[in-house]
């Protein structure tokens, strides 16, 4: 099923870039098809945190609920998320960031899903790639709108 990985330099610092994608509870507010997303759990240690959200994603009359582990390793600057949803075969998702500079990274993304509605399996991966880029590119546009140096 669909898996893609990319490798992509930002003009923003590591940090600020984790933190975007960390804050799970503005997806809704620019991620393409999400129609809500809250936190539902954060447990905090030392080098890593651990958050339980959900996102609701919907086009047409189609709308579902996701419920994902996310885990953020500060020492290796990576954040994964996996699946807790019972309509997810697979996922996973891996978020690497690699500092170039004070103000700018590279990030390694990788995704690899598979839903377990082999019908709708079909249909999202026909769609998957312009899905994805949409998605790498409203993170981009959120950057922009919220980073300032």
């Amino acid at each position: 099923m669909p898996v893609k990985k990319i490798t992509k330099k930002f003009n923003y610092s590591k940090k600020d870039l984790i933190k975007l994608v960390l804050k799970i509870e503005d997806y809704k507010f620019f991620l393409p098809w999400c129609l809500n997303s809250k936190i539902l759990s954060i447990d905090k240690k030392k080098k890593d945190l651990k958050i339980t959200a959900d996102l609701e994603i919907g086009f047409n009359s189609f709308r579902e609920v996701y419920t994902s582990n996310v885990v953020y390793d500060s020492i290796t600057s990576k954040i994964e998320v996996t699946s807790i949803s019972t309509n997810i075969k697979k996922l996973l998702n891996i978020w690497k960031f690699e500092t170039i500079d004070k103000n700018s990274c590279t990030v390694n993304f990788y995704i690899d899903i598979e839903l377990k509605n082999p019908i709708i399996n079909i249909i999202f991966s026909k769609f998957f790639n312009y899905g994805f880029e949409k998605i790498l590119s409203s993170f981009e546009q959120r950057a922009k709108e919220t980073i300032k140096y």
